[in-house]
Parts: C-alpha cells; sequence; structure tokens
C-alpha cells in the first residue's frame, strides 16, 4: 500500500513550489525543522518529484512543478492539499484549472474513492462548451490522456470503456465528467486522475514511472493535455475522425462485458461506439445501447 504523506513532507512542497530553490538552513529556518527532518523529507519526495539536493541547497524542477503552468487562456488554481479539484472547480469561473499535489477526499465516478498520492497529477477542468461538444468530451478528454501520456513515452496506451485508460491491462488514468446548463451551453467538468510518478497503491493499476523507470516532468504531460482539451470544440466538428481514433484504442471492442448500470446488470459483447459515448452491446435480447454516465462498472468476461 503506498503510504499517505508526512505534514512534513507537504509542508516541504508547499515551500519548494514558492520559493523553487532553498538551503538546507533556510528550509530549516521557514519550516522550523532539524536539518535531520529536512533531509529525511527530502529523500521521500525524492521517489515521486524531481528534487534534487545540491551544493546543500534544495530545488525543485520548474517542469515538474504544476504551480508554475500558465496555459494561455486558461486560469490556474494550484494547491498542495485539496479536498477535492472537483469540488473547487464548482466555485469558479470557466475556462480555469485546478490541480492538486494531494487530495483528501478525491473521487471517482458515482463517489468511489480515488487514491491520489503525491507525484501524480490530479486535475480538473472548468469550461464553456457547447452541446455537442460536451456530448464528445467523454471521447474527446480520454483520448488527450492517451496522446499526452504516448508523446512521453515510447508506449502504447489503450481506453477500457468508459473512463479509464490502460497499459496491459492496468489502469493509468481515470476520466470523471460532470456537467451543468448554462442557457444553451454546458459548463463541462472534466477531472483526471493519472498515474504519473506517484505509487498506485492497487494491483490493478500502474503508473508512467513503473512503465518506462524513471520520472517524467509533469507540465509536459499538463500542456498536452490541456491543449487538446482547449479544442474541443474543433473536435466536436470532426467527431468521424475522434470516434475512429477511439475505437482504434478501445480494448474493450469485441469483448463480452458485464456491465453495472442503473437499470441493472446488463452482458453482452461490446460492438460498437457512437459519438457521445455510448457502446452497442449485442446481448440475448438484440442490441442494446448504453450511455457512459450510466455504467457504475464494466468488467470482462471472456
Amino acid at each position: 500500500m503506498s503510504e499517505q504523506p508526512s505534514l512534513i513532507e507537504l509542508a516541504l512542497l508547499e515551500l519548494l513550489a514558492s520559493k523553487r530553490s532553498l538551503s538546507l538552513e533556510e528550509v530549516s529556518s521557514e519550516l522550523g525543522l532539524e536539518r535531520g527532518e529536512v533531509l529525511e523529507a527530502f529523500e521521500k519526495l525524492s521517489r515521486n518529484y524531481m528534487v534534487k539536493l545540491e551544493g546543500g541547497r534544495i530545488s525543485w524542477f520548474n517542469g515538474d512543478n504544476p504551480s508554475l503552468f500558465k496555459p494561455w487562456g486558461w486560469m490556474t488554481h494550484y494547491k498542495v492539499v485539496a479536498g477535492s479539484t472537483m469540488v473547487a472547480a464548482r466555485f469558479l469561473n470557466p475556462w480555469s484549472i485546478v490541480v492538486a499535489e494531494y487530495q483528501l477526499s478525491g473521487r471517482g465516478r458515482f463517489g468511489k474513492n480515488w487514491v491520489s498520492n503525491l507525484g501524480g497529477l490530479w486535475v480538473t477542468y472548468k469550461l464553456r462548451a457547447s452541446p455537442r461538444a460536451a456530448s464528445i468530451s467523454s471521447i474527446a478528454i480520454p483520448l488527450a490522456v492517451v496522446e499526452a501520456l504516448e508523446k512521453n513515452s515510447n508506449v502504447v496506451f489503450n481506453v477500457k470503456w468508459p473512463n479509464d485508460i490502460t497499459f496491459k491491462g492496468k489502469k493509468i488514468a481515470g476520466v470523471l465528467l460532470e456537467a451543468e446548463s448554462i442557457g444553451e451551453d454546458i459548463i463541462l467538468y472534466a477531472g483526471l486522475g493519472v498515474n504519473v510518478n506517484n505509487e498506485p497503491p492497487l494491483d490493478t493499476a500502474t503508473s508512467l514511472k513503473s512503465i518506462i523507470g524513471e520520472l517524467t516532468p509533469r507540465n509536459k504531460i499538463l500542456s498536452i493535455i490541456t491543449s487538446l482539451v482547449s479544442r474541443i470544440e474543433h473536435y466536436a466538428r470532426r467527431s468521424e475522425n475522434i470516434i475512429r481514433e477511439y475505437t482504434s484504442r478501445l480494448e474493450t471492442l469485441g469483448r463480452r462485458v458485464v456491465v453495472e448500470s442503473e437499470e441493472g446488470q446488463l452482458e453482452g459483447v461490446v460492438e460498437d461506439v457512437d459519438e457521445q459515448g455510448r457502446i452497442v452491446l449485442k446481448t440475448d435480447k438484440g442490441l442494446m445501447s448504453l450511455e457512459p454516465y450510466k455504467a457504475r462498472s464494466l468488467r470482462y468476461v471472456d
């Protein structure tokens, strides 16, 4: 199991996020810690962050520090600790990004707990979208995560319907989408949990660090995802290409599955997926479609 971060680790992260580089003496003075306590916290952080100790100074590589991420057209709200980035985003204007190093109550779909330990990317995007763009988001946003991961590795990733990104059957990222209507437009909340440099506590999950064997600058991943999310309206106008790309990555296609939904249990072979992310199942009663937001869970039975 992944251990919870100590208050000292979180305090050191907060300090490095604002100062970026400090001497050991400055850290001791700022946090009121003995030198040994500072070194112990640094050692723990170095497993999951691109921090270094050189010449008696601790520094954090800019490309791994999301507090420095300032994309054009977005307002970034960086927090070392948050209850949930999804909840925090509710109180912000559209075109806001909330990034947290650690979530106290991170959640997935249907309120499921999401372990958000140090070194991962825990992000929520809040944006204004047309109904068409919002409807295709369940396809376009998982693809954005796939592209960001692949551009930072020589690895191919897949999608497990409805919202997981996987590598060799293990989950590396998840997407949570929520929306509310504002006039003719939709306010879309896209919550992402990406295992980058953290150590997932479950055997069914993996991280980019585990796959490629080294730490990855998280701002590179964040930058690619943000760029693609910014173009959601563009993707809505070329939905055929997005569906084709999504289908090519959908490991669930052609598999016999059992889906737990709001209406009960549904079993069948996944035949297709449409631009709204609905899968078409071939069941004993014929073809049936299911919206992604209704699926509580999906498991393979073949």
